[in-house]
């Protein structure tokens, strides 16, 4: 049951943010609830989504499938601070964001890559294996699209700063709280 809770709630977060790749479908949703009450309706569906995952990994089985690498731990402490420096980069008009064609994807692959590399049990490898999957063929069917980074004007590079500002904050405080949110301490 508590597998059956992660998938499910994987699954509909994916197919929440498949809905903006479906135009006539996103705009059918537009049209009938209205610009602002969709993003709400998005954002609400995400994060319930998100709530599900989180409960469903939480209570499902602890069974090794690997054994990570001994330099899998150290790795993923890398390349996460990195994949939120992504994440900040892109909502915010950086040179990263112009430079990276899709950083929010990136940071997404990279974070569940991270997490692969630090664990080997089942519910780790679905959780972090279906976001790690979903992005890479996200990142790959935007490129076969041609759909890179919005052609803006070079912005400041204080904001690439800004960035990596909430990236590191964003890295300090989920190391200092992931044991009390996940249930599993970083350090």
């Amino acid at each position: 049951m508590s597998m059956s809770l992660l998938i499910t709630g994987l699954a509909l977060f994916m197919a929440v943010h498949l809905i903006p790749k479906a135009p006539r479908l996103r705009l059918a949703l537009v049209g009938r609830l209205g610009a602002k009450p969709y993003r709400g309706a998005f954002s609400a569906v995400a994060l319930l989504a998100l709530a599900v995952v989180v409960w469903g990994f939480s209570r499902s089985p602890v069974e090794q499938v690997y054994a990570p690498p001994a330099w899998g731990h150290p790795v993923s402490m890398i390349l996460t601070p990195i994949a939120l420096v992504l994440f900040a980069a892109a909502n915010m008009p950086t040179r990263i964001r112009a430079l990276v064609r899709h950083p929010m994807l990136l940071g997404l692959l990279l974070w569940a890559f991270a997490h692969l590399l630090a664990n080997g049990e089942i519910r780790s490898l679905v959780l972090f294996g279906g976001f790690a999957a979903f992005a890479a063929v996200e990142i790959a069917s935007a490129a076969a699209r041609g759909k890179g980074p919005p052609k803006e004007p070079p912005p400041r590079i204080a904001m690439d700063i800004a960035a990596v500002v909430v990236g590191a904050i964003a890295a300090g405080l989920l190391a200092g709280f992931h044991g009390v949110l996940f249930g599993a301490p970083v350090l």
